[in-house]
């Protein structure tokens, strides 16, 4: 490459200068105003409004957190130590492979009916382990072979307003626990929802509920349905290419207006209008895929494995990960809960233990 040489510069006469300047003035203007109106939208520091709390058991502060789920009474999570209920003051009950009869390997999701009831689903790298129900006074587990689920495959697990249970699965589709309806001696304890019924083909990844409907997240990408609609179930379905900006969908949670909000492998899915908007790693997403959302009053919390990130306002914030926020950068579950004395405790669960975030 041939070396670069500049001309000569060109003396100034002194009456040119006030001309110089002004013309300065005004691009430099021009250049950082627009920066300044950008600046004002985006999400006012985050961090300025929240506290930190470590969880008061120490193996919950440091053990791999894998799914959360926020009882009436409770906090149930799913880590790499086990199952920990805790209660309101931070102490709790361990639930392993001491006295349970699920080993230690990742609880993909775990849910609570009532009280006294928890729902467990426990996964393996290379084989599924099944799904688990504590009754209050004891444990049982749910097999194919034993109760004719679809799968041991679990994913996902949903408790929907009508207290039922939904089972999201690797491959096959979904199934809900109907064992109440069924007295106590036909084995035939869940029915089931597959493709031949309209479920989009793919892995089931998450299940929420929104304005009546189900809605399942899936790698084939996003669909509904009515779960009170009768025998003949009929999905509506939005796919990559034709009504959805993005292919697979690894979570989903309620949004405002009966809609959701989707993490997918190019960012997350928001509603826009009648359609959906992604935003992604253009709009200043830290990294992709997003698997883990949550949703707190006018904010989209995203959790990837650089961090966590807000949306307010159309707007992402700066990434959030410093020590004294997070044990790890690698956010895997999120949950949000709203607080008499208006604040919120944000539950998010990192690959070396959990943290409460108190926002004001």
């Amino acid at each position: 490459m041939q070396p670069r040489h500049p001309l000569p510069a060109q003396p100034r006469t002194p009456a040119a200068w006030p001309l110089v300047s002004a013309v300065t003035l005004f691009l430099v203007c021009a250049i950082l105003l627009p920066a300044t109106v950008v600046q004002a939208q985006v999400p006012a520091d985050i961090k300025a409004r929240l506290s930190v709390q470590v969880p008061r058991d120490p193996q919950l502060a440091k053990a791999r957190i894998d799914s959360v789920f926020l009882a009436s009474q409770t906090v149930l999570w799913g880590t790499s130590a086990g199952l920990f209920v805790e209660r309101p003051d931070g102490t709790g009950t361990w639930w392993n492979a001491q006295n349970a009869p699920f080993r230690l390997e990742e609880f993909v999701a775990v849910a609570a009916r009532a009280p006294g009831e928890i729902w467990v689903a426990v996964r393996n790298p290379a084989a599924g382990q099944g799904v688990f129900q504590f009754d209050g006074q004891k444990w049982q587990r749910f097999h194919p072979s034993l109760n004719e689920m679809l799968s041991d495959l679990a994913n996902c697990l949903l408790v929907d307003g009508k207290n039922r249970l939904w089972i999201g699965y690797e491959e096959r589709g979904i199934d809900r626990f109907v064992g109440e309806g069924y007295g106590t001696k036909t084995l035939r304890l869940f029915s089931s929802l597959k493709v031949k019924d309209g479920l989009l083909q793919g892995s089931v990844n998450g299940i929420a509920e929104s304005g009546g409907r189900l809605w399942i997240a899936s790698t084939g990408g996003l669909c509904r349905f009515n779960p009170d609609g009768g025998h003949k179930v009929e999905f509506e379905s939005w796919v990559y290419g034709r009504t959805f900006p993005d292919q697979a969908v690894w979570a989903v949670v309620p949004s405002a207006d009966g809609k959701v909000v989707c993490g997918t492998d190019q960012g997350f899915v928001v509603p826009d209008g009648q359609g959906w908007k992604l935003v992604g790693m253009k709009d200043g997403l830290s990294t992709v895929p997003v698997k883990t959302l949550c949703l707190e009053k006018n904010r989209i919390w995203v959790g990837h494995t650089n961090g966590l990130q807000v949306y307010e306002n159309g707007r992402l914030s700066p990434l959030l990960y410093t020590p004294d926020l997070l044990p790890a950068q690698s956010v895997r579950c999120l949950a949000a809960r709203p607080e008499l004395d208006g604040t919120t405790r944000l539950y998010v669960g990192t690959e070396a233990g959990a943290r409460i975030f108190i926002l004001r």
